[in-house]
């Protein structure tokens, strides 16, 4: 059966959000809005080229060209990641994305020139009933208003649509959003972390204070899982949830950074600041939900290209010790600068 094909998105409304701004080089971002849904993707482009990785933790994750980044795999440069809405369908926004670079390399099909750009996607028809999804002309839209230092926060992009906290349903879930977080380390490294957050679990603060999720309709009291799940005596009490768990969550992220890392590195980065995340996010990686991060190493010197990163030394493994530590905390502080509303 052929895929249903929404018509072309409607113009963008601006809706109450925050940006914060970032120095780094061969970083741009830019994200697209189809209202009429609503749903977006929001498009990293890595003009100069880039090195990733990927660690997929969820049990529902849907992605594309993950592959190319196992650290088994000949080559894992990408020149763009997309992060979008509309499940599955999603996808499609990144062949809007292969289309410009496509024309912006004069249509070559040299080998080295075909793009290679991966992409993830959150599930966000909860609460609406039609089926508009980010297309090809969406994601080339996000492409095309790419921009160095600046990130868009709360309900834009990919973020536009989605909600946290469906442990109990979605009845007792609260919006989501895109949050972003920068920051340059004690050795003079840049990271930059951009997360979707499109739980099942709840967001909680440092110290456990559930912020978002799970509440209860018609009162400002939040459920914790922990509780519910371990404590009989409020199993009883809330005679267990009032429908199983919300499907069509994920959380999917990606920490960008100019230190000089190999695909290895990347790969232990990217594991380091997935789990450091579930500081925040209670419970997280569930069988209902898409988790995945993406580590990216970007040149330091945009005059160069990836493939002219320094190998790597015997100070490595510090390296990524403290690029995972303060990566994961990073992560955890773009998760909370998701809520806008």
């Amino acid at each position: 059966m052929a895929k249903p094909r929404p018509p072309a998105p409607s113009p963008t409304r601006k809706l109450p959000t925050h940006q914060i701004h970032f120095t780094f080089k061969n970083v741009l971002i830019g994200t697209a809005t189809d209202e009429s849904g609503p749903t977006g993707c929001t498009v990293l482009h890595f003009p100069k080229g880039a090195l990733a990785a990927v660690d997929v933790r969820g049990g529902s994750a849907a992605l594309r060209e993950s592959t190319l980044l196992d650290p088994l795999s000949a080559w894992a440069g990408i020149d763009a990641l997309v992060l979008a809405g509309g499940s599955t369908y999603g996808l499609e926004a990144a062949s809007g994305v292969m289309q410009a670079l496509l024309e912006n390399r004069a249509h070559s099909t040299r080998f080295a020139d075909i793009p290679s750009v991966p992409a993830a996607v959150v599930y966000d028809f909860g609460g609406r009933s039609n089926s508009r999804y980010p297309t090809a002309d969406l994601g080339r839209q996000a492409f095309e208003s790419a921009r160095e230092g600046s990130i868009t926060l709360g309900r834009a992009g990919a973020g536009r649509n989605v909600a946290v906290g469906k442990l109990f349903g979605r009845a007792s879930s609260e919006p989501g959003g895109q949050g972003a977080a920068f920051l340059e380390t004690p050795s003079g490294y840049r990271l930059l972390a951009v997360t979707i957050v499109n739980a099942l679990g709840n967001i909680t603060d440092f110290d456990g204070t559930i912020l978002r999720g799970s509440r209860e309709p018609g009162s400002d009291k939040r459920r914790s899982a922990i509780d519910t799940y371990i404590t009989p005596s409020i199993r009883e009490k809330l005679a267990g949830p009032a429908e199983p768990p919300s499907s069509g969550n994920t959380t999917i992220s990606a920490l960008i950074t100019d230190a000089p890392l190999d695909r290895i590195d990347l790969q232990r980065l990217a594991i380091m600041a997935h789990s450091a995340m579930a500081r925040v996010i209670e419970p997280f990686h569930t069988p209902y939900d898409g988790d995945a991060l993406f580590a990216i190493s970007v040149p330091r010197d945009v005059s160069k290209t990836t493939s002219e990163l320094p190998p790597k030394t015997p100070e490595g493994a510090e390296r990524i010790l403290e690029l995972g530590t303060l990566g994961g905390r990073l992560m955890c502080e773009a998760v909370l600068s998701a809520f806008q509303d």
